[in-house]
């Protein structure tokens, strides 16, 4: 996209990207059995989803502000061999939607103090997807939950196949 936003519009992203982090709430209430689920063999479960959310985010915070104290310089990514080296299985899922929530609410606050500011020029390049500026980036972000809800919710819905339950 090469137009710039519209101030209106970067607070109506900021609180769409901060109100997803309201995106696992319901899950907390879920018993182990059915967090730790796998669909399939190589399927993450609800926890391995919302933890890989959190590594995320964390990254986020540090790529975002860098791309505003920093502009254009090179971020790192990773992919999913975090999964079982840092055992997702076995993070407190409790802690992990706090910290979701947490990073969410402090990058919105500071994000709303730069609405008037040109998004386009905070950017950093990002080893696997190259110039990222800030307004793709809160949009990215954003989708990123909702992909993930989307996952967690056809593990729940196999897991109430699985257990014979309608759902």
């Amino acid at each position: 996209r090469g137009f710039l936003m519209t101030s209106g519009e970067k607070r109506s992203l900021i609180d769409s990207f901060e109100k997803s982090s309201d995106a696992f709430d319901d899950v907390l209430k879920l018993p182990p059995e059915v967090l730790k689920f796998r669909p399939f063999p190589d399927a993450w479960s609800i926890l391995e989803q919302i933890v890989h959310c959190l590594d995320v985010d964390a990254a986020n915070f540090h790529r975002y502000r860098r791309g505003i104290a920093q502009p254009e310089t090179q971020v790192l990514g990773f992919d999913g061999t975090w999964t079982s080296a840092l055992d997702y299985q076995s993070h407190d899922l409790e802690e992990t939607v706090a910290l979701i929530r947490l990073i969410r609410r402090y990058m919105a606050g500071h994000l709303r103090r730069l609405v008037d500011h040109d998004w386009k020029h905070y950017a950093y390049i990002h080893s696997q997807y190259g110039r990222i500026d800030l307004e793709r980036a809160i949009a990215d972000y954003t989708d990123h939950v909702r992909f993930h809800r989307e996952l967690i919710d056809r593990n729940l819905k196999l897991w109430e196949q699985k257990d014979g339950r309608k759902g």
